[in-house]
């Protein structure tokens, strides 16, 4: 029997109950002995993480959004540990960036899926899967109303979006692998671990969440056709062009602004900060999917 802890956000933006949760892990758990623990608002997942840990489950399953996947993934980064996931949140990014199913068609893979390594980005101490940034989508994710998210999903960043066009502009400097890069104005510095943002748009084409580097995208649009010349390229999947969009990929990252700024990191909005600090831990999580 395979020992699996179900670790599940109740306040998940999903319309998907707790019965229904435990319904579709029954119709799935032969092989597995499953134990479930519930997330709370002093503990968001990394204690009841280390608690499965500790107990030898061999699978943790994270049930929740982007929020709830990565407070249980930091936890197990490092470990012999392998992530499930079961999507079930307004963004599901790493799922996207994954190819998992969102919502109760996950629940199979999360159990008995081969596991795939991918590596894990720090920022400022803390963890991501996905992508971390600077500015504009920081404010964008800050400001996006939860009553919203519960009713449309991810239409509400686009509205929070629309709402901080145009976006603030700050002067920045970046350092890649200990060399100065990049110094400017800017609305945004985004850092991706893997490629795909929400509605499975490549930010980064040339990303994958297992090559031991990070891609950095400095965006110096200041005015709406800018905006506009980007969001047409990233839909239709162009490249960008350069003199809005710089590029760099590296495994250490510094970027200094001359101002407090708001950041975010795989969708959690942080305080604002004038210095964020990129690494990457190499092949440091195992993850169930497809």
């Amino acid at each position: 029997m395979s020992a699996v802890t179900v670790i599940y956000n109740p306040e998940s933006g999903s319309a998907t109950s707790v019965d229904d949760l435990r319904d579709a892990f029954e119709d799935h758990e032969h092989g597995h002995r499953i134990r479930w623990s519930p997330t709370t608002a002093d503990d968001p997942g990394p204690g009841q993480a280390r608690e499965a840990i500790e107990r030898g489950s061999e699978t943790i399953v994270a049930c929740g959004g982007d929020g709830t996947v990565r407070a249980i993934a930091q936890t197990l980064a490092g470990t012999s540990a392998v992530l499930g996931v079961v999507p079930l949140g307004t963004g599901n990014l790493l799922a996207e960036n994954l190819s998992i199913p969102v919502g109760l068609d996950a629940v199979p893979g999360a159990l008995s899926a081969r596991p795939r390594t991918m590596d894990v980005g720090v920022v400022n101490d803390e963890k991501f899967l996905v992508m971390a940034g600077v500015g504009f989508d920081a404010a964008m994710i800050r400001d996006a109303s939860s009553k919203v998210k519960r009713r449309l999903g991810s239409v509400a960043y686009m509205i929070s979006g629309a709402k901080n066009l145009p976006a603030q502009i700050v002067h920045a400097s970046v350092t890649v692998d200990d060399e100065h890069v990049w110094s400017g104005r800017t609305a945004m510095v985004l850092v991706g671990n893997c490629g795909a943002v929400t509605g499975g748009l490549e930010a980064f084409p040339d990303a994958e969440p297992d090559d031991g580097r990070l891609d950095v995208a400095i965006l110096t649009a200041e005015k709406a056709r800018d905006w506009l010349t980007i969001g047409s390229r990233l839909v239709r999947g162009k490249e960008q062009p350069p003199e809005l969009v710089q590029r760099f990929t590296g495994t250490s990252i510094v970027v200094e602004l001359d101002k407090p700024t708001p950041w975010e990191l795989d969708g959690e909005d942080r305080p604002e900060a004038t210095r964020l600090t990129f690494g990457i831990e190499p092949s440091a999580l195992q993850v169930r999917c497809p």
